[in-house]
């Protein structure tokens, strides 16, 4: 069965719930080099993080553009705030995705006075089995799912476009800003070379 049938056969039993708050919370990540990497696995990461996201959201949003309420939040990461990352760079990218695709929508809405809202979560580590299925240790300690829960909660009440749980992961991004590009990479490939699980 496709993803694209599953996502529709969700929609079909939603359709005849009301809608108020939408979280578009799948995805999974990959830790290693691309070549590495089988790119089937690659592909369904981008059907995950990517394209169910983005059906997702348009089928939601429609309908809650017709009541002019609702909240939509789709869960990125810090990953899509960066240049790239190396040994985890089809994830970076899907999660690129998500945020350049999530700023657009919630500026059309903006443009429109809609009522309706649509943001992103970006979090850093978070202590789920993320780390197992990606193959991954992370550098940073991670945050609970509860306190991640939390913060997007927060933020996405008070209608906050992009939501960056914990006051390190925001100083993190901040003054990422201020590096060029090519060095922020070199810098994420050498933390993320980290991360690979010893063999």
């Amino acid at each position: 069965m496709s993803l694209q049938s599953e996502c529709e056969r969700l929609l079909e039993e939603l359709s005849s719930v009301q809608i108020e708050i939408f979280i578009n919370n799948a995805g999974f990540g990959r830790c290693g080099e691309t070549l590495n990497i089988e790119y089937l696995e690659e592909l369904d990461m981008i059907d995950v993080n990517v394209k169910a996201v983005h059906l997702l959201t348009k089928r939601v949003l429609a309908e809650m553009v017709k009541k002019d309420r609702g909240y939509l939040l789709n869960v990125a990461s810090s990953a899509g705030l960066l240049p790239a990352g190396p040994y985890m760079s089809t994830y970076y990218a899907t999660k690129a995705y998500v945020v350049s695709f999530t700023r657009g929508v919630a500026e059309e809405l903006r443009r429109s006075h809609s009522h309706v809202y649509v943001g992103c979560l970006c979090p850093g580590p978070v202590d789920t089995e993320f780390n197992r299925v990606a193959n991954v240790k992370f550098a940073l300690k991670g945050i609970t799912a509860y306190t991640c829960a939390n913060e997007a909660v927060d933020g996405m009440f008070r209608k906050k476009t992009e939501i960056i749980p914990t006051f390190q992961m925001k100083a993190l991004l901040f003054f990422s800003r201020w590096i060029p590009a090519k060095f922020s990479i070199r810098i994420a490939a050498r933390q993320q070379k980290k991360k690979l699980w010893k063999k």
